[in-house]
C-alpha cells in the first residue's frame, strides 16, 4: 500500500488540519475509522472473534496512517500501541490545546487580510480553515465573529458591498455573506474588471440590461451611429451633440474642462439605461442644487459649508454613471429645513459624504429609506413617510429629474435655533452665548465702540429670558441637617424593610429579602425570603444572633422601627 493508492499527499508536518480530514475520509472508506477514533475499544470486545477483528483493523489502520506520512514524521507514532494511540499522539502534537496555541491561532485569524487582486474563494477558505483549527483546540469562533472578521478583512474594493450588506435588516449569516462575495467576484470577472477598475463599488445603479433581458450590447448596433459595441444612450457622437446644444455660449471655450464634472448626474434616454438627466441649463449655483437620487448609496455634497461634525478620511473612489471617478474626502451631518403638514420642521442628514468634484448635491433615497422611512414616487414628485406623517421631499423638474424640497441650514443658525428656544434665533442672542452669556448692555458697548473683532452685527437687539442665565442666578435650597439624634445603645432601635418580589429568583427560588439595620452602629443584616410571611421568623433568628453580642438588648417586635 503506497501513498498513491491513498490519493493524498504524504504528511510532512505542515497543514495537519487538511491532512487529518483527508485521512479520516480514507479510513472511513476502508471501514477503519471507528477503531482510530475510539468509537470501539479493545475492552468492549467480549468474544475472541471480536478481539481478533479489532486487532486486525487496528494494525491495518496503523499501516494506512504510517504509509501516509513522510519519514521525518514517523518517530511521532513509531512507539504507539495501536492506531487509536497513534492518532491521539498526532492530535496532541499538532493541535495542542494550550493557551499559547490558542493565542497564536486567534492572532492569525483576526489579522488575516485580503490584498487587492487576491482570490475571494481562497481568502474565505483560509478564514474558515483557521476557524476550524480554533474549534479543534477548544477555542471555537461563533458565526457572528466569523462574519465580522470576514467583512473586516476584505480589500477596499469591497467597501460598498459591505455597506450594502450592513443596510440589510435581517441577520447576516455566513452562507449569505460568502455567496454575495462570490457572486460579486464572478460579476467583476465577467465585466473584465482588473486592479483599479475593481477597486471600488459603484455609487449609481446605472445598468439594468440583464434584469430586463436585453441583448448583449457588443453584438447589437447603435441606433444613432450604426456602430456595434454600445447603446444609443451612450453613443459618443450623440453625447457630444447634446453637450454642444445645451452648453451656454460663454462656456464654449472651456467646455472640456467641465465635461468630467457635468456627468455626475447621469443621462436619461428612452432606453432607460440611466437614472437622471444631465443638467447645465439652470442658472442656480451647482452647490445649491439638491437632486433626489434613487441609485446613490450615500447622501453626497460638493460643499462642506453646511456640514456639522465634519470628519475627514482617506480618499475613497466613487464610480459614476459615465464611468468617471470622483473621490470622497470626508463626511458630516447637515441640518435640513422642510415643509411638513405640521409646519416647518428640521431634520438631519447623517454621514453625508463630501465630494468636492461633484457638480450637484445628491439626496440618497436608499439611505433615507434605511434611516427614516419609505419614499414614494408619483408624477408630480416624491414623498417621504415617517411615523405616520407623509410630506413632499422632491418635485419633478424635467424628464426623470426630481429636485429636493429641503433647504440646508447653516451650522450657526442650527446651533442658535437649538439653543435659543424662544429667542427666535437672533444673532444678538447667539453672540450673548458666544461671549459667556454677556449682558445686553455689555454686548451693546462692544458693538457701538467697535472694540470687538469678528462680531458681524451692527446693533444689539433685545432677547428674551436666557435659560442658562436664569439657571445660573438661581440658588438651591441646601439639604436639611439631620436633627434626629441617634440612639446611645446598640440594638436600641432597629430599622427594617422588606423588598420584592424580584423578577429573577435565586437558585433556591427566593424573590424577597428583609434588612435589619442597627440605628447606632448602622450594622446591617440581610435575609433572603421566599415570601413575606417569613419576616417574623427571620426577626427571631436575628434576635437570637444579636443577643450573643455584649451589652446588646434586642427590642421586641412591637418596638421594631
Amino acid at each position: 500500500m503506497d501513498a498513491s493508492s491513498l490519493r493524498i499527499s504524504k504528511f510532512d508536518g505542515t497543514n495537519f488540519h487538511a491532512w487529518k480530514f483527508k485521512m479520516q475520509m480514507v479510513l472511513e472508506e476502508r471501514d477503519l475509522w471507528e477503531v482510530v477514533s475510539g468509537e470501539i475499544k479493545a475492552e468492549q470486545c467480549e468474544t475472541q472473534l471480536d478481539q481478533a477483528t479489532y486487532k486486525r483493523k487496528s494494525r491495518k489502520a496503523m499501516a494506512v496512517i504510517c504509509l501516509a506520512m513522510e519519514d521525518s514524521q514517523l518517530p511521532l507514532v513509531r512507539s504507539a500501541s495501536g492506531a487509536c494511540d497513534a492518532w491521539s499522539r498526532l492530535e496532541d502534537h499538532f493541535e495542542k490545546k494550550s493557551l499559547a496555541n490558542k493565542l497564536f491561532l486567534r492572532r492569525r485569524f483576526f489579522t488575516t487580510m485580503m490584498e487587492e487582486g487576491d482570490d475571494v474563494l481562497e481568502h474565505i477558505n483560509k478564514l474558515k480553515t483557521l476557524a476550524e483549527q480554533l474549534e479543534a483546540v477548544g477555542a471555537p469562533v461563533c458565526e457572528d465573529d466569523l462574519v465580522i472578521t470576514l467583512l473586516g478583512s476584505l480589500s477596499d474594493s469591497y467597501q460598498f458591498l459591505i455597506t450594502a450588506l450592513e443596510s440589510r435588516s435581517d441577520t447576516l449569516s455566513w452562507e449569505l455573506v460568502t455567496s454575495r462575495l462570490l457572486h460579486e467576484e464572478m460579476k467583476r470577472k465577467e465585466q473584465g474588471s482588473k486592479g483599479d477598475e475593481a477597486s471600488q463599488g459603484q455609487a449609481f445603479i446605472t445598468r439594468d440590461n440583464q434584469r430586463k433581458g436585453r441583448p448583449v450590447k457588443k453584438s447589437w448596433p447603435c441606433h444613432n451611429c450604426g456602430k456595434i459595441g454600445h447603446w444609443m444612450a451612450e453613443c459618443p457622437s450623440r453625447i457630444q451633440e447634446n453637450t454642444e446644444r445645451h452648453r451656454p455660449k460663454r462656456a464654449q471655450d472651456s467646455g472640456d474642462r467641465y465635461r468630467s464634472q457635468r456627468a455626475n448626474v447621469a443621462q436619461e434616454e428612452d432606453s432607460g439605461d440611466y437614472l437622471f438627466s444631465i443638467g447645465e441649463t439652470t442658472s442656480a449655483k451647482s452647490s445649491d442644487i439638491w437632486l433626489v437620487d434613487s441609485g446613490a448609496t450615500q447622501h453626497m455634497t460638493c460643499s462642506k459649508k453646511f456640514m456639522r461634525n465634519y470628519k475627514g478620511f482617506d480618499a475613497v473612489d466613487v464610480h459614476l454613471a459615465d464611468d468617471g471617478i470622483v473621490q470622497a474626502i470626508g463626511s458630516g451631518d447637515i441640518v435640513m429645513s422642510m415643509k411638513t403638514p405640521q409646519g416647518m420642521k428640521k431634520g438631519v442628514l447623517t454621514n453625508e459624504w463630501h465630494i468636492p468634484k461633484l457638480s450637484r448635491n445628491l439626496f440618497s433615497v436608499g439611505r433615507f429609506t434605511k434611516d427614516v422611512g419609505p419614499v414614494t414616487f408619483t408624477k408630480d414628485g416624491c414623498y417621504g413617510e415617517a411615523k405616520g406623517t407623509k410630506w413632499k421631499i422632491g418635485a419633478r423638474e424635467g424628464k426623470g429629474l426630481f429636485k429636493l424640497q429641503m433647504t440646508p441650514v447653516a451650522p450657526e443658525q442650527a446651533n442658535a435655533a437649538k439653543s435659543s428656544g424662544c429667542q427666535g434665533g437672533t444673532k444678538s442672542y447667539l453672540w450673548h452665548l458666544r461671549l459667556g452669556h454677556i449682558g445686553h448692555d455689555g454686548l451693546n458697548c462692544i458693538v457701538t465702540k467697535n472694540i470687538g473683532i469678528g462680531i458681524d452685527i451692527s446693533s444689539v437687539k433685545k432677547w428674551d429670558v436666557c435659560e442658562g442665565c436664569a439657571l445660573g442666578k438661581q440658588t438651591r435650597v441646601r439639604f436639611q441637617s439631620n436633627t434626629t439624634a441617634r440612639t446611645s445603645k446598640l440594638l436600641e432601635v432597629i430599622h427594617s424593610d422588606v423588598c420584592g418580589p424580584m423578577s429573577m429568583a435565586t437558585f433556591s427560588g427566593k424573590r424577597y429579602f428583609v434588612t435589619f439595620i442597627d440605628d447606632k452602629s448602622r450594622y446591617c443584616v440581610v435575609y433572603l425570603l421566599k415570601s413575606k410571611s417569613e419576616v417574623a421568623a427571620k426577626f427571631t433568628e436575628y434576635a437570637a444572633m444579636a443577643e450573643t453580642q455584649p451589652k446588646a438588648e434586642v427590642p421586641s417586635k412591637r418596638q421594631l422601627g
